[in-house]
């Protein structure tokens, strides 16, 4: 006898997977005052430096207001699959939450700009003094330096569910090797390759969508948990 499907939680990445293109990069791009920004992501990329203080550095550096970015950032479109997945997601009661190494803040406020809410986001943290950004990490964990945002931890609440991730990075690493079912791209796509690690290719977000209606029929009522 066939063991019985564990009720499915999607999870999230924000910047290259709900987007297109990185939206952090672009504004620490725009908003840099000098290109003092390059140096740091290079350290970050090279191993030197984690992401953390990577990112505490680039984006102490910035000079914008709240007000000016949150203009910048209303015009960014989340993937249009998103919201029919979400419907379908939350018909079912299946959980969708949102785990990233960008800042909440930023996320929340494109999420409503495109007429989304209701998602749980957990990400980095940010304050705004005048033109100074004032970055914070209270999900950093040092075992994790390619992340500034321990995304694995956010799994352990969905151990008696099907954890399906879709993600872009190597700050996803950790979160996808903890997850049952990984849609990956880019150098996410290029790790699991390389490690020899299932996964499925994905550009945009309708094969996530394609696989939730394929389950659609097969979600239980409840979750089973897994055997101990």
């Amino acid at each position: 006898m066939s063991q019985p499907l564990l009720k499915p939680a999607f999870v999230f990445d924000f910047d290259n997977t709900l987007t297109d293109g990185d939206v952090l990069d672009e504004v620490i791009e725009t908003f840099s005052p000098n290109d003092d920004w390059r140096t740091w992501e290079a350290e970050w990329a090279a191993g030197r430096l984690s992401a953390r203080d990577c990112l505490r550095n680039q984006m102490a550096n910035l000079r914008v207001t709240r007000e000016a970015l949150f203009r910048h950032l209303a015009a960014v479109r989340v993937d249009a699959n998103f919201v029919p997945l979400l419907r379908g997601a939350r018909k079912d009661g299946i959980p969708v939450l949102i785990v990233s190494d960008s800042f909440r803040p930023l996320i929340e406020h494109i999420l409503a700009c495109n007429g989304i809410s209701g998602v749980p986001v957990f990400a980095n943290e940010l304050d705004f003094v005048g033109e100074r950004v004032q970055p914070s990490f209270p999900f950093y964990d040092p075992a994790f330096p390619r992340s500034a945002n321990a995304k694995a931890r956010h799994l352990v609440a969905y151990r008696d569910h099907t954890v399906v991730f879709a993600g872009d990075g190597l700050s996803d690493l950790d979160a996808a090797l903890a997850s049952d079912i990984v849609f990956a791209k880019d150098t996410l796509a290029r790790e699991f390759s390389h490690r020899g690690l299932p996964f499925r290719p994905f550009a945009n977000l309708a094969p996530v969508l394609a696989f939730l209606d394929s389950i659609h029929e097969a979600v239980l009522a409840e979750p089973v948990a897994r055997a101990s």
